[in-house]
């Protein structure tokens, strides 16, 4: 009878973890704008320094001003790429089910149009004056709050879900081991609280499976981030109500059988 109890106990606990995105302020204007990713207060303050710097000639200011704008938007658009390639490597290192590898290969797709637009900018900057350094921070700026941070969120819920696979998988195992040990036991005298706790954690899994599928459909079909990510946190919160009714069932297993 050990097994029985074995099949039956068990604790489970879901972590979750939302990868943080930073957000970066590219040079509009000398003092608008200060950025998290190579480009700080202190650095804007540097071109407001060379604009009110009264030993420099016009076209020495002109001169050092281009030079530092241009290094500083770079750096930015290096630090961005190289969040991309982040990106890359956990996605295409992530394994997934058959019927999503399309869908991995279109993210992974995207992000290599990422890139594309980072070192087309990159190649920009090399040859533009100080108001095509604003014209490029301005497109890097939009581009990236508009096209890029939903991007990068759809890949990590992406990724999350796919990495919650295996949790469903094991429980659907549990599940299975956890039925045949509540019918053995009814099979010899009904125990109506036992079967209430299967019947709950069945249902509970039965939820986690439905808004599990949800959030597989709210990837393909690329809706808003928050939607799919709503729909994995749910998914998880009804598994983790399956393996509290397991734990229930668990509980009531070891009163009934003999000690």
């Amino acid at each position: 009878m050990n097994h029985l109890k074995d099949t039956a106990t068990g604790a489970f606990s879901v972590l979750f973890a939302a990868s943080a995105i930073f957000i970066f302020g590219l040079l509009g204007t000398p003092s608008a704008h200060a950025a998290e990713c190579g480009i700080t207060p202190g650095n804007v303050a540097q071109i407001a320094a060379i604009q009110n710097d009264p030993s420099l000639s016009s076209s020495d200011e002109i001169k050092r001003e281009l030079a530092l704008r241009k290094i500083l938007v770079g750096e930015t658009i290096v630090c961005a790429e190289q969040e991309v390639q982040t990106f890359q490597a956990n996605l295409a290192t992530t394994t997934v089910p058959n019927d999503v590898q399309s869908l991995k290969s279109q993210l992974l797709g995207n992000l290599d149009e990422a890139s594309s637009f980072y070192n087309s900018e990159m190649a920009q900057l090399n040859v533009v004056g100080i108001a095509g350094t604003k014209v490029i921070a301005e497109q890097v700026l939009t581009w990236r709050q508009s096209s890029f941070l939903p991007l990068g969120e759809n890949v990590n819920n992406f990724i999350l879900w796919a990495q919650n696979q295996n949790l469903f998988s094991t429980a659907q195992t549990r599940m299975g081991q956890t039925q045949s040990a509540v019918l053995f036991l009814e099979s010899a005298s009904p125990n109506p609280a036992l079967q209430t706790a299967f019947n709950n954690a069945q249902s509970s899994f039965s939820d986690a499976e439905s808004e599990n599928a949800a959030a597989k459909t709210a990837l393909i079909q690329n809706l808003s981030p928050d939607q799919s990510l709503a729909l994995i946190k749910q998914s998880l919160g009804s598994l983790s109500d399956t393996y509290q009714g397991f734990s229930t069932v668990g509980t009531l297993i070891s009163k009934i059988l003999p000690q």
